[in-house]
């Protein structure tokens, strides 16, 4: 009987351990909460920019840029979403942050050249950024998702170099 129940107290513990330690294994990104405004061979370009703040290599990156605009129906409101093209909407790795790195590999920014004022007429309507990393130990997904719900999202300031989110 002492055996039955230290082997399945040691299946229990390994179990729990296993799962614990793999849940701490998700991708973590952060998302600016600014768009900038850029201009980029004599064209407009809107940026967004996220940095891999995981300890460990992200891969299999897919962003999704949508405006969202409320629509109504009988009964209440729906969203009607159109996608923005992207000039990068798939990457295939980001690495860690690391000290010798001075490009900055880890912070990724993302541009549009859709004019992005000419669609966000209305005060309901928003952009949604949607950004899935698989976490290279693990292999676990994770959704990060940020909306930017004004117009004054936008700015003509350029974004810090780094694992700063801010601008300047």
């Amino acid at each position: 009987m002492d055996l039955i129940v230290s082997i399945t107290a040691g299946l229990a513990s390994s179990y729990f351990f296993l799962v614990f330690f793999l849940y701490q294994k998700k991708p973590i990104i952060a998302i600016s909460e600014n768009i900038s405004l850029v201009k980029f061979n004599g064209e407009d370009n809107y940026t967004f920019k996220f940095v891999n703040l995981t300890p460990a290599v992200i891969f299999d990156v897919r962003v999704e840029l949508t405006f969202y605009k409320p629509v109504g129906d009988f009964k209440g409101n729906n969203l009607q979403g159109s996608d923005i093209k992207l000039k990068d909407n798939f990457i295939a790795y980001i690495p860690r942050s690391n000290d010798n790195d001075s490009f900055n590999l880890h912070a990724m920014r993302l541009r549009t050249t859709d004019n992005l004022p000419d669609l966000w007429k209305d005060k309901s309507s928003f952009i949604r950024l949607t950004i899935i990393g698989k976490h290279a130990l693990s292999g676990f997904n994770q959704v990060f998702v940020k909306d930017f719900l004004s117009v004054d999202c936008i700015t003509t300031k350029k974004f810090q170099s780094g694992n700063y989110l801010t601008i300047k």
